[in-house]
């Protein structure tokens, strides 16, 4: 009778079962989650197809804007999260607390020696290591009406006293010349909603020379939402709209969705917003009657808000390997370049691209992509890598919306109590900085 002898599997055996099961697995579909509107879904769509036309793996997703953490937080609470989530950066520290995400080696990342360093940047979570791969970068830019500059004989703002003064003719001068008095100067997206109004006033407390928190040494903050030059952001801010009511109507509880449309319909003449909005505003109120430049300098200097998007891998994926995939093509330059492409009425969803060999300017041919480029390069600034940035701004956010919506408030008294409750989050995060 032979005796059969049943030898232990090699080493090599080992690797190529699990390269193979891995194989087989990416072969399937790769669940992705993304924060975007629904014209941003037909450009993903579009990334999508290129996707499974290259690699046979098919991509099912899902997108939502306003109430997109809440979805993440309940399907991480029933164990359904995707294989993917692609959302802002400034996620990063709420997933890493709910314990969603790993630390990411980005040696490992295919092509991720082609992407810029400021964008793996955003990258980096509280303790210094990587939580996501970079898929977008962006910085804020002034969008102004030119047929109304030309109108009132003001040339483009440098300085914070040449934007008041043109947001003044814009809401005096009746700039679109139809005889009423119903246009207005700057677009302000006040809500406190998901933190907008912090958003939003972040890169005045910078261009002022201030900030909302001060890193005192790696790992330690002190709130600086009292100092004196964050007081001067916000009283200039608050005299546009209260004082000389340039902003317009609803202004404190108008979210960008909102204040969008008060630009598109030609209610108001400069809106100072991310350049996502490029294309969306080429339509209406169209191209020939906008422009795109830098943001006026304060008195501290020029800053504007840099951020972008990543992709995150949830430790409940289970698609990892397809994920990858997916992710080494979206920051290819085949993938960053359909993404910048706006293609069957999508919006771009790649707004300056984060692979150092693709040329937005190049990709859109369109010149004003370079004036973004340089904002990100030159002036682009990130908000700080505490624990949880997302917490702390909708606090810093509902401080603001109620000094700048409280006309006569005292603006300094409202911005030290403002500071003690940013302090105290600060050491509920055990990142505040001891005496």
């Amino acid at each position: 009778m032979r005796r059969h002898l049943l030898h232990p599997p090699t080493a090599l055996a080992c690797s190529i079962l699990l390269l193979a099961g891995e194989a087989a697995l990416a072969q399937g579909t790769v669940k992705v989650w993304t924060r975007s509107w629904a014209d941003g879904r037909k450009t993903y769509d579009t990334i999508a197809a290129a996707f499974t036309a290259k690699t046979g793996i098919k991509v099912e997703y899902f997108n939502a804007t306003t109430d997109f953490e809440q979805r993440v937080s309940r399907a991480a609470a029933g164990g359904e999260l995707p294989d993917l989530i692609i959302n802002d950066s400034g996620s990063t520290g709420q997933f890493v607390q709910m314990g969603l995400l790993d630390p990411l080696d980005r040696a490992q990342v295919p092509g991720g020696a082609d992407l810029h360093e400021r964008a793996w940047d955003a990258a980096k979570g509280f303790d210094g290591r990587y939580y996501g791969v970079p898929t977008s970068a962006q910085a804020h830019v002034l969008f102004i009406r030119k047929d109304w500059l030309a109108k009132v004989k003001l040339p483009v703002p440098r300085t914070w006293a040449e934007l008041e003064a043109i947001a003044r003719a814009f809401t005096t001068q009746d700039p679109d010349g139809n005889g009423r008095a119903d246009t207005y100067g700057f677009a302000l997206p006040g809500s406190a909603q998901r933190g907008y109004t912090a958003w939003f006033m972040s890169s005045y407390v910078w261009q002022a020379g201030g900030e909302f928190v001060h890193k005192v040494k790696p790992g330690q903050f002190k709130g600086a939402a009292d100092q004196p030059a964050a007081q001067a952001a916000v009283a200039f801010m608050r005299r546009l709209h209260c004082e000389l009511k340039v902003t317009q109507p609803g202004a404190m509880t108008a979210p960008t969705t909102e204040t969008n449309k008060a630009f598109i319909s030609g209610q108001v003449g400069m809106y100072f917003s991310g350049p996502y909005h490029i294309s969306l505003f080429d339509r209406e109120p169209g191209r020939e009657r906008i422009e795109v430049v830098a943001a006026p300098a304060g008195p501290g200097g020029q800053a504007v808000l840099a951020g972008g998007e990543l992709a995150y891998f949830p430790k409940a994926g289970k698609n990892k390997a397809g994920a990858m995939k997916f992710v080494e093509f979206l920051i290819s330059r085949e993938g960053q370049s359909l993404g910048m492409k706006a293609t069957s009425g999508g919006l771009a969803v790649v707004r300056l691209p984060v692979n150092r060999k693709v040329d937005a300017a190049a990709v859109h041919k369109d010149p004003r992509w370079l004036t973004v480029a340089q904002e990100y390069a030159e002036h682009g600034r990130q908000q700080p890598a505490i624990p949880n940035w997302t917490r702390m701004q909708q606090l810093i956010a509902e401080g603001l919306n109620a000094t700048l919506s409280r006309c006569g408030s005292d603006i300094g008294a409202e911005l030290k109590k403002l500071n003690g409750r940013i302090d105290q989050e600060l050491a509920t995060q055990k990142a505040l900085a001891r005496p």
